[in-house]
C-alpha cells in the first residue's frame, strides 16, 4: 500500500474514532451537517452537470431521485462523465472474470446488487477507498488499530474497495460466494476470523457447519459476527445468537454509502457523520421510514437527495450507548418488500414483512423457509421449504396453518383478505441472490400507502 494511501487511512480512522468526543449531543450533530452540508450541495453545482442549473438555496431546492431517475442520469451525476453502460460492462467483466483489481483510471468501479431490478454502478477514487476503509475500520473493528485482526468477508462479488481494508497487522480476506460451501467452510476454518462478515443466510449454512463438526473441532470462533448485505430478521438473529454463542451485530452497507452499523448496546445507528437523512415517512405510528440521503463526503459520483428503497423502523426510545445518531429498531427490508392490501373504504394500507415472517415461521413447526409474494393486491404466492423429515402430509398441513395464518393477519389490521396460492420454493440454494422472504411485485410509491394528512 502507497504510504499516501496508508495516511489517509489512518487519518479517516482517527478522525471517527474522534468523532463523538467532539459531538455529543443532537444539537451539535446538526450544526456540523448544516456547515458540512453546505460544502456538498456547493460541490454538487460546481462538478455535476445534472446540478448546475440548481438555483440558489438549501437542500430543499436539489430534486430528490429514486434510482431510476439517478440511473437515467448517470453521466450528468459523477465527475468524469462516464457513461453506465460502459461502467456496467467493466463491472460485469469484473464479476465474470472474478478479477476485482481492475481500476478505470484509478476509479474502482463496481456493480450493484441489483435488488431492486435495476442494477447500477458505483465509482469511488483513491481518497474516498481510503477514507471509507478508515471510518469502517473505525465503527467496525473490536479493539484497538494496533491489535491483530483478521477479517473474513464473504460477497457476491469483490471490489478495490474492500481490499483497501488490509494493512499492517489486519489481515483482510474476501470469499466468493460463487465457490462450492464446502471449500469456503474449510478455507475460512484455516483463515481463523476473528472478525466475520456474510449475508444471514451464509452465516447460517456457517453455523449449520459449525453445530454439524462441534466434535471434529471446527476452529470458528470470531470475536465479532456481522450480517451484511440481506436483512436480518429475529428468527435469524435468535438462532445465529445461538449458534455462534455471541449477539449478531449489522453493517447497513449499499452501494450509495456505507450507512449504518450496531453499537455496543446492540441498536443500529445510521451513520451521520457520513450521510444527511430525511425521512419520508410510510407509518407515522411505528416510525417506518423510507430514507433520502445526501452523501457529505462522496465527490466522484453524486448522492444527493437518493431515495434508498429501504424501510427503516426508528427507535422511540434514546440508545443506552448515548449515540447522537438516529437510532432505528431494525432494518425491515426493501420497499418492494411492503405489501398492500385494499381497507373497507378502498384504499390501500400497508402490511409489513416483519409481520408477514413472524406469522409464517410461528405457523406450523414444520416450517423451515419460505417465500412471500404479492402479484396482485388481492393474491398472495406463497412458498414453503420444510423441516427435514417432514412428509408430504406435514407440508399440506403446514400450508393451510400458514395461509390462514396470513389472512388472520390481514383481518386483524383491517385489510381485505387475499387469496393464498401455493407455489415451489425456487432459488434458495444460490448463495449470490440475496434472500427476500416477502416481496411486493407491483409498483407503489410511498404516499400511495399513507392515508389523507399523511399517516
Amino acid at each position: 500500500m502507497a504510504p499516501l494511501d496508508l495516511a489517509r487511512i489512518l487519518a479517516a480512522y482517527a478522525d471517527s474514532r474522534f468523532f463523538l468526543r467532539r459531538i455529543r449531543t443532537r444539537d451539535q450533530l446538526e450544526r456540523w451537517q448544516r456547515r458540512r452540508l453546505r460544502r456538498t450541495l456547493d460541490h454538487a453545482r460546481r462538478v455535476f452537470p445534472f446540478y448546475r442549473d440548481v438555483p440558489a438555496g438549501g437542500l430543499d431546492v436539489f430534486p430528490a431521485l429514486d434510482k431510476t431517475a439517478w440511473l437515467a442520469a448517470f453521466q450528468d451525476l459523477n465527475a468524469p462523465g462516464l457513461a453506465l453502460d460502459e461502467c456496467r460492462r467493466i463491472a460485469i467483466e469484473a464479476e465474470s472474470s472474478r478479477d476485482f483489481s481492475r481500476l478505470e483510471g484509478d476509479l474502482a468501479v463496481g456493480l450493484s446488487s441489483g435488488t431492486s431490478g435495476r442494477q447500477g454502478a458505483f465509482l469511488v477514487s483513491p481518497r474516498e477507498r481510503a477514507r471509507w476503509a478508515g471510518v469502517m475500520l473505525a465503527k467496525a473493528l473490536p479493539g484497538k488499530l494496533s491489535d491483530p485482526a483478521r477479517i473474513a468477508l464473504f460477497l457476491r462479488a469483490g471490489s478495490p474497495l474492500y481490499s483497501t481494508l488490509g494493512t499492517g497487522r489486519i489481515q483482510f480476506r474476501y470469499f466468493d460466494l460463487r465457490r462450492p460451501l464446502a471449500a469456503l467452510v474449510k478455507e475460512v476454518e484455516a483463515f481463523d476470523p476473528t472478525v466475520l462478515a456474510a449475508p444471514p443466510q451464509i452465516l447460517r449454512l456457517l453455523a449449520a457447519a459449525l453445530d454439524g463438526r462441534r466434535r471434529q473441532r471446527l476452529r470458528l470462533a470470531p470475536r465479532r459476527v456481522y450480517s451484511i448485505a440481506e436483512v436480518l430478521d429475529a428468527h435469524d438473529e435468535a438462532s445465529l445468537r445461538a449458534s455462534f454463542a455471541q449477539p449478531i451485530h449489522q453493517i447497513y452497507q449499499a452501494s450509495e454509502g456505507f450507512l449504518g452499523i450496531t453499537c455496543e448496546a446492540g441498536r443500529m445507528h445510521l451513520n451521520e457523520d457520513l450521510v444527511h437523512i430525511e425521512k419520508e415517512v410510510v407509518d407515522r405510528a411505528t416510525g417506518r421510514f423510507v430514507p433520502v440521503i445526501t452523501d457529505l463526503y462522496r465527490q466522484t459520483q453524486a448522492i444527493v437527495r437518493f431515495r434508498l428503497g429501504d424501510v427503516l423502523v426508528e427507535s422511540r426510545e434514546p440508545c443506552p450507548c448515548g449515540s447522537p445518531f438516529l437510532a432505528i429498531d431494525r432494518i425491515e427490508g426493501r420497499f418492494d418488500d411492503v405489501l398492500a392490501f385494499p381497507t373497507a373504504n378502498g384504499r390501500l394500507a400497508p402490511l409489513f414483512a416483519d409481520y408477514v415472517t413472524r406469522a409464517v415461521l410461528g405457523a406450523s413447526p414444520a416450517i423451515a423457509d419460505f417465500r412471500c409474494v404479492q402479484e396482485t393486491p388481492g393474491s398472495l404466492a406463497l412458498a414453503l421449504d420444510v423441516a427435514p423429515g417432514a412428509d408430504a402430509a406435514d407440508a399440506d398441513t403446514a400450508f393451510a396453518a400458514a395461509a390462514d395464518a396470513l389472512v388472520r393477519l390481514c383481518t386483524e389490521h383491517g385489510l381485505a383478505a387475499p387469496a393464498v396460492q401455493s407455489r415451489t420454493l425456487t432459488g434458495s440454494g444460490d448463495a449470490t441472490v440475496k434472500l427476500r422472504r416477502v416481496r411486493r411485485a407491483f409498483p407503489l410509491a410511498p404516499i400511495d400507502l399513507l392515508p389523507p394528512g399523511g399517516g
